[in-house]
């Protein structure tokens, strides 16, 4: 995943969220009446959830300490409701299942069962439906596989039938008693049930602050109880995980107070979809209204049309651009299936069956896992290039669903971050297709995205296709190009094995000139996919002429007696510093096509221009703390006399005081006297404003001090450099995010050392110091 930049001060999005509701909702506190911290709760292991596979295919590798949160809340849920987990599985690439295929609807649950067994060891009983997005044929595939229940909203049922009288009365969704599941027939005798969730209290959570009080949370989930019905009553509300510490800070903290009180109230009871289902099975039936989806007023059209379904945060845009985009991802698939599916038909016994299998490769891509995946499905064996033309079709395939992520069409301009993305999955399947099948698809692709334009910049979603996203496009070709460039702008300059996200890149030979500051660099490599298995030998030759000027080029299967004898050419020429004819040179034998730092990918691209940045900036820092440390006299004179202070003079103190805080906050090990000294310096000249970077920096440097302790917790130095640390926190005129800190102090105090018959000792007072510092009460018990 490249850097987002709309996520700062985070890498991406996913990150983000994940720091500000994902992992506090694993780790969520409780606090008494006087905000002290008393317990610590795994909000996931008290309430039903799901996670989108894709995500905690990120989490898994991204967050290994929140993904097994998420994994044991599940574990955690079973033995607190009688055997019933309360992790719910998802519709694989969260699709709008009513616009799709039936047999990619199949794929699609399919896959999202199998990712859900292989992550949490047991199949799902329920499954999320992308934006509750529903029609029979959805609910009747989700029955076929096992699925025993969904949940739905109030304004998606059509009637309801009472088992007293047999009659079937239409119902409007004020009127539906959402306390009890109902069972909906469908073919072939089978049935699902259907929860429908509290309309008005998901509304409160996401858009009325309900978030803001946890025990009034609380009164209002209890007090949503009928008090004249007869029998059990279950009130559920679904809202985006989102809301509990993204879409609303701390609303992780709410939800932990309002579970942890319902949870000690004698007349009411936690409980999840599967436990409730097993004691309470729906003795009403119901008929949904097809095509309809809880965050559309028009059905399904958000997804599909100019609907004036929108955020709200931009009344005057229109979303004219949502057809044409659907229009364009239809043509692609209708163009490509039959393609794919005879190409497929060539070497697989069934190739729908084994598309539906391909979630174990995605799952598992070990060589191992690829070639027992390919002897279950294949007619007969494969040669080597008939397995990668295999494994091209099955990840043509998966692209072709990933396109249709629902976030796609959900917000408000086709140039925003998730209708490119979606944009990026077709490109890439785009790729993939006109490399097998010799058939152009992207010329009509983009006819019809030209007729989308962006309420944002004006540009047709044809432009915005080709600025945005054919230039992150990855290939053989751009991966060899991205090494060549590397392999001279850093210092390991030879590296027999690498590997470049999903691509294997073996260095075969090579060859470094340098002239002071010059280099320039030859060789061979080859690139292999991890996912296709498709590779290729490039050459490759590379002159850098210093700072950013780089030339670069790559060229497949050249001729290498060709190639070695322009390299010696350029040799020559490079020892007599004539690099004016080591470029014409590698001008000749590239035909032109030689590049620069713009083909880097995104973050090793920021990585090098830090790099080749990092002298100058070193001596422009330098210059403006000589012309701090110069004018401090000057400045606290001026301010003495009550007189203004030059911007010129403030600047070069701001500059300066940030950017040695900044390092000195990153130093390790740490220098406190040095910290102290700069965050003096701050106040005095008060440099806070635009403190972002250091609201994180110091957030950072405290999760360090933090980790130390958790780490070896048996060391005093730990205790006290983190009591140092977070005093130093709360001198500053900033909002430091002291939450890991506190989490780590307060899982120390659970396995308190035990004191000394004659009194506390040092560990312990410098413990208890701490907890007093954070406000955590000491001997309190983690519910995690």
């Amino acid at each position: 995943m490249e850097r987002e930049e709309s996520a700062k001060p985070y890498h991406d999005w996913n990150q983000r969220i994940t720091d500000e509701c994902y992992g506090p909702n694993a780790h969520a506190r409780i606090l008494d009446d006087k905000g002290y911290l008393r317990a610590v709760a795994n909000n996931y292991s008290r309430i039903s959830f799901n996670f989108g596979p894709t995500l905690l295919a990120w989490l898994a590798h991204s967050d290994p300490d929140t993904y097994q949160a998420i994994i044991a809340a599940d574990t955690k849920s079973q033995a607190r409701y009688s055997g019933h987990g309360s992790a719910i599985a998802q519709v694989y690439n969260h699709i709008i299942m009513p616009l799709a295929s039936s047999r990619d609807k199949e794929t699609e649950i399919i896959w999202g069962i199998r990712d859900f067994t292989a992550r949490f060891g047991r199949r799902p009983e329920g499954m999320w439906l992308a934006e509750t997005a529903v029609d029979y044929e959805t609910l009747n595939l989700l029955a076929k596989h096992g699925i025993l229940f969904t949940i739905l909203s109030p304004e998606q049922i059509r009637r309801v039938q009472d088992p007293r009288t047999l009659q079937w009365h239409d119902v409007a969704p004020p009127a539906l008693d959402t306390t009890r599941p109902y069972q909906v027939m469908l073919q072939g005798k089978r049935s699902i049930t259907v929860f429908f969730y509290h309309a008005e209290l998901s509304r409160a959570v996401a858009f009325e602050g309900l978030l803001n009080n946890g025990a009034y949370f609380a009164s209002r989930l209890a007090g949503a109880f009928s008090g004249s019905a007869a029998g059990s009553q279950l009130i559920n509300i679904a809202t985006d995980g989102e809301s509990y510490g993204h879409h609303h800070r701390f609303g992780e903290m709410a939800l932990a107070y309002a579970l942890d009180v319902i949870d000690q109230a004698p007349d009411v009871a936690l409980t999840n979809y599967g436990e409730y289902l097993s004691v309470n099975p729906p003795v009403w039936q119901a008929e949904i209204l097809e095509n309809t989806s809880w965050s559309c007023a028009h059905g399904i059209e958000r997804w599909q049309s100019d609907c004036g379904c929108q955020s709200g945060l931009h009344p005057g845009w229109n979303q004219k651009w949502r057809a044409p985009l659907r229009d364009a991802m239809d043509y692609l698939r209708d163009a490509a299936v039959p393609l794919i599916s005879a190409q497929g038909d060539l070497w697989a016994k069934d190739f729908w069956a084994a598309r539906d299998g391909y979630i174990d490769v995605i799952l598992n891509r070990t060589p191992e896992q690829v070639d027992d995946f390919l002897k279950e499905h294949q007619r007969a064996p494969l040669a080597a290039d008939d397995k990668v033309r295999a494994l091209e079709v099955m990840e043509l395939s998966r692209q072709l669903l990933l396109m249709y992520t629902s976030c796609g069409w959900f917000f408000d301009d086709i140039a925003g971050l998730e209708s490119v993305q979606v944009m990026k999955y077709a490109a890439r399947a785009i790729q993939l297709a006109e490399g097998l099948f010799d058939v152009s698809f992207s010329e009509m692709f983009t006819a019809i995205l030209a007729k989308a334009s962006s309420n944002d910049t004006g540009d047709s979603g044809r432009r915005i296709f080709a600025e945005q996203v054919l230039p992150r496009q990855v290939d053989l070709a751009r991966v060899a190009l991205h090494y060549s460039l590397m392999h001279i702008l850093t210092v390991e300059e030879s590296l027999p094995l690498t590997q470049i996200y999903c691509y294997d890149v073996q260095l075969e030979g090579g060859r470094v000139w340098r002239a002071g500051t010059v280099k320039m660099a030859s060789g061979r490599v080859r690139v292999q996919s991890q996912i296709t298995l498709a590779q290729r030998s490039y050459v490759f030759a590379v002159l850098h002429l210093g700072d950013h000027n780089v030339t670069a080029g790559v060229q497949a299967d050249a001729e290498v007696e060709r190639f070695d004898a322009v390299v010696n050419q350029a040799g020559q020429a490079f020892d007599t510093s004539d690099f004016p004819e080591v470029i014409r040179l590698l001008d000749q034998f590239f035909h032109g096509k030689t590049h620069s730092l713009r083909q880097l990918f995104r973050d090793e691209q920021e990585t090098v221009i830090r790099h080749l940045v990092r002298d100058a900036f070193a001596d422009a820092i330098q210059a403006h703390r000589q012309n701090y440390e110069r004018t401090i006299p000057l400045m606290r004179f001026l301010k003495d006399m009550g007189q203004n202070i030059p911007d010129v003079f403030r600047g070069a103190a701001a500059i300066a005081i940030r950017t040695s805080l900044g390092e000195e906050l990153a130093r390790d090990p740490v220098r406190f006297d040095e910290i102290e000294r700069w965050v003096q310096d701050a106040v005095e000249w008060d440099i806070w404003r635009d403190g972002q970077d250091l609201m994180a920096g110091f957030a950072r440097f405290v999760e360090h001090l933090a980790g130390n302790v958790l780490s070896q917790p048996e060391r005093v130095e730990g205790l006290e450099d983190l009591a140092r640390g977070v005093r130093i926190a709360y001198s500053l005129p900033l909002q430091i995010d002291l939450r890991i800190a506190q989490l780590a102090v307060f899982h120390i105090g659970q396995g308190r050392a035990v004191q000394d018959p004659g009194g506390p000792t040092v560990w312990n007072e410098r413990l208890a110091q701490l907890e007093r510092m954070l406000m955590i009460h000491s001997g309190e018990q983690d519910t995690h």
